[in-house]
């Protein structure tokens, strides 16, 4: 017979799991009593909901039980909401208040613990703002460095004729991204510093796999400056997405699935993976960075990005990568977050029908009000007679503020 709590998930903060002995929670509404001397009447005021607040009793048992203490403390203590595994309410976001730890001599190799946690919600008041843009930037190494780490992990453990295949194979995804920048128009002056930069690191990989862990992120590190060989983010992101295209291709004529591959395969997935994470979070990092135009290019990059950054958080747990499916997750909602933000304050595109001509600048003003933006509407529509205007138009109306 299944025990009852079988079902249940297994609890962990900030990803230290322990074992939940008994959690007490308090809600409700926040009441007022009014009473008054010598009357027999009185009637209760709502004053608002109350914190919902919990006190979670853990226990940690067994010879590691010290060393497990201390790393739950460790997230406990850390600044900040964090994640919460409830085994009865599921992942949350909370806040942590007090924390009580608790050892007893009579007892061997048992630690208790009860903290108080607060479910996240939103600031009533004003706070300092976060740089969203810096987080995205911060996040994307982050996810790099875990796919980094995970790639050392599986090339230690290759046989050297595996290793030097893996090598090869290194080799010619380098050779494409090679081709790709090669065919860049007008080949600016950053190109030849990042060009020598990839021929060390091709020279590099050439002569084996000898530490991979570096060798990675030599190569991540070259796909991330990629956004430096062009001026203008339209360009740099078609960069990505054709190395995407290309290696995702490659991806897809191995297999689909990690389940039913051979070593060798195995391996190829395990340097594509490599590349194209760098590509996607090297995308995210120029979004960043970059200028957007409008709210609507705002909306398309996040639609994109958060279907890449998806599929290869997907990989990375079919790959049993933990650290790189949760550097990928938490990029995923920097780069929403960033992205939102940054739309509020871009004009918003708008298609506009001319059916008898006019010329840009009447055109910009009775859109705008400002006669000045006929410029933008002549460049960004490609008009050869702007003084003639007819057709569908794209103008950027004013600021979502």
């Amino acid at each position: 017979m299944q025990a009852q709590w079988q079902d249940r998930r297994d609890a962990a903060f900030r990803g230290v799991p322990f074992l939940l002995n008994t959690v007490r929670g308090k809600t409700g509404r926040r009441t007022v009593p009014h009473e008054y001397p010598k009357s027999n009447l009185g009637w209760p005021e709502d004053n608002g909901g109350a914190l919902n607040v919990e006190t979670i009793k853990a226990v940690l048992v067994g010879p590691t039980a010290q060393t497990q203490c201390q790393q739950l403390l460790d997230a406990l203590n850390v600044a900040g909401p964090g994640e919460l595994v409830h085994p009865y309410w599921g992942i949350r976001q909370v806040q942590v208040g007090d924390v009580n730890y608790d050892f007893d001599n009579n007892e061997r190799d048992i630690c208790r613990l009860s903290f108080q946690i607060f479910a996240v919600s939103d600031r009533l008041f004003p706070a300092d703002q976060l740089d969203t843009q810096q987080a995205v930037t911060e996040q994307a190494k982050a996810a790099n460095d875990a796919q980094c780490e995970r790639f050392a992990q599986v090339t230690e453990a290759l046989t050297p004729e595996q290793a030097t295949s893996m090598a090869d194979h290194l080799d010619g995804l380098l050779d494409s991204l090679d081709n790709t920048v090669n065919n860049l128009p007008g080949l600016p002056e950053q190109t030849g510093e990042w060009v020598n930069r990839l021929g060390r690191v091709k020279s590099s990989v050439t002569r084996g796999l000898t530490y991979p862990g570096q060798q990675a992120r030599d190569i991540t590190d070259l796909l991330f400056r990629v956004k430096d060989l062009v001026t203008e983010l339209p360009l740099s992101l078609s960069i990505y997405d054709q190395l995407a295209q290309r290696w995702q291709g490659e991806r897809e004529a191995l297999s689909p699935t990690r389940s039913a591959t051979t070593p060798e395969q195995a391996q190829q997935l395990t340097a594509l993976d490599l590349m194209l994470t760098a590509v996607v979070t090297g995308k995210a990092n120029a979004i960043a960075n970059g200028e957007l135009t409008d709210s609507q290019q705002a909306e398309q990059a996040a639609t994109s990005m958060t279907t890449s950054l998806a599929t290869q958080a997907a990989r990375a747990v079919e790959d049993g990568n933990r650290d790189g499916w949760r550097t990928l997750r938490a990029l995923r909602l920097s780069v929403v977050e960033d992205i939102k933000t940054r739309a509020r304050q871009l004009p918003r595109m708008r298609t506009v029908s001319i059916e008898r001509p006019i010329p840009s600048a009447l055109l910009a003003y009775h859109i705008t009000g400002d006669a000045q933006q006929r410029d933008d509407i002549v460049k960004r529509n490609r008009l050869s007679r702007p003084a003639f205007v007819t057709g569908n138009v794209d103008v950027l109306e004013n600021s979502n503020g």
